[in-house]
């Protein structure tokens, strides 16, 4: 969670800006009641002791009463370490952040652990708190890819960073453990970014909590713009978060994996002889769950919209929102503006607020959304009724007043 810091990527090893997207992920989870029970900081987009300074900063900045607690200074080494005297030394990747998860599962009796970073201390976690470990309900890890993935977004290479910064902890934990383990994988992170300019615009809002993300993300996008990345950026880490919020959003099936490891923080961009692919065709190893895309374009445009409102952005106005290189999400179609008119060029209707939301609502300054006048494209085409209800997970009824979820 190195939002920020101007310097120190790869665990120190680099003077590039660290990464933004682990603050963005918090507060997507925040903003949809997503129970976090603590913050534990680990190395990878900078050193861990700078980090935490800038997580409780972020932690600060969300209003949000959670622990942050200093976890991974380092990677495990690429082998288990003992002495020449047959001492095992397991137990020295023990930090204050493994023994606050222990405690926390212990005390809550099961978890979920959202994995934003390197996996090393989820690792040192189930090696030296086994009766712990085996509370965690699950692992949803921003790891991984289909075979042969090309790490690119907008003609600009990557890696896969995560992994490439601990390779033996996600082996320890998928080789040598039952946890359940969900991998966002980078086919779906890497969909729906966000518009550089629209990331920008955070800096001059008047909203506290807006300006102090746009503030904070200066650095990297300053440094996006002078190395060209590209007119959007992806929000990566924010798709594992929003697998907690909206899972039916994505494409996720049961698959195995494959791993190449090797040492830690030395694979470049472009680089393909350390991986891990999540693949249903791998029927060698257990089966966990791999999530690829996004349903639609209306649930990424969901995804987008929801990041910008969680750090106290204005959402989406009407301007193309890219989907990688892809055509346009929004198009005449489909958009979704939170004020003024929603519309195409066959309907309209006006819309006061975000039209997507876990627990949708008319607005009531305007009446009822949903009429016998108006009706909803999708994907199959325009859907309308004299009464119309938009269907939600519990079904919808219609009174007086309007459609009322369930």
């Amino acid at each position: 969670m190195s939002m920020g810091l101007t310097t120190g990527s790869r665990n120190g090893m680099s003077t590039s800006v660290p990464d933004i997207d682990d603050s963005y992920a918090l507060a997507l989870a925040l903003a949809h009641g997503v129970d976090v029970r603590g913050v534990v900081v680990t190395m990878g987009n900078s050193m861990a002791t700078p980090t935490v300074v800038t997580a409780q900063a972020t932690v600060d900045a969300l209003g949000a009463d959670i622990p942050v607690v200093q976890g991974a200074e380092v990677w495990l080494p690429v082998e288990a370490q003992q002495t020449t005297g047959g001492a095992d030394l397991t137990g020295t990747c023990v930090n204050d952040g493994v023994r606050f998860m222990a405690d926390q599962l212990r005390e809550t009796g099961g978890l979920t652990i959202l994995a934003i970073g390197p996996l090393t201390d989820v690792a040192c976690l189930t090696m030296n708190f086994p009766e712990e470990a085996s509370l965690i309900s699950r692992i949803v890890a921003l790891v991984g890819s289909k075979p042969t993935t090309v790490f690119e977004i907008f003609g600009t290479p990557l890696v896969d960073f995560n992994y490439i910064m601990d390779p033996r902890a996600e082996q320890i934990l998928l080789d040598e453990t039952n946890i359940p383990f969900t991998a966002i994988t980078f086919d779906l992170s890497s969909l729906a970014p966000i518009p550089i300019p629209e990331l920008e615009r955070l800096a001059t809002s008047t909203d506290p909590l807006a300006r102090f993300y746009g503030e904070s993300s200066m650095p990297r996008l300053e440094m996006l713009k002078e190395i060209d990345f590209g007119p959007a950026y992806p929000i990566f880490d924010a798709a594992a978060a929003w697998h907690l919020i909206r899972p039916q959003d994505q494409v996720c099936q049961q698959a195995g994996y494959r791993l190449k490891t090797g040492s830690p923080a030395t694979a470049e961009a472009g680089e393909t002889d350390i991986y891990d692919w999540f693949s249903p065709e791998i029927t060698e190893t257990r089966q966990v769950t791999s999530c690829t895309a996004f349903t639609s374009r209306e649930a990424a445009g969901r995804y987008q919209h929801a990041i910008l409102q969680a750090v106290g952005g204005d959402g989406w106005t009407d301007r193309d929102v890219l989907l990688n290189e892809e055509e346009p999400l929004r198009t005449d179609e489909w958009s979704a503006p939170t004020t003024g008119p929603l519309r195409t060029d066959e309907w309209s209707a006006p819309t006061t607020g975000p039209l997507w939301t876990d627990e949708w609502s008319a607005p009531t300054d305007t009446g009822p959304l949903w009429t016998e006048d108006w009706a909803l494209p999708t994907e199959e085409g325009l859907q309308q009724t004299e009464e119309w209800a938009l269907p939600t997970e519990e079904g919808a009824t219609w009174d007086e007043e309007g459609v009322v979820p369930e």
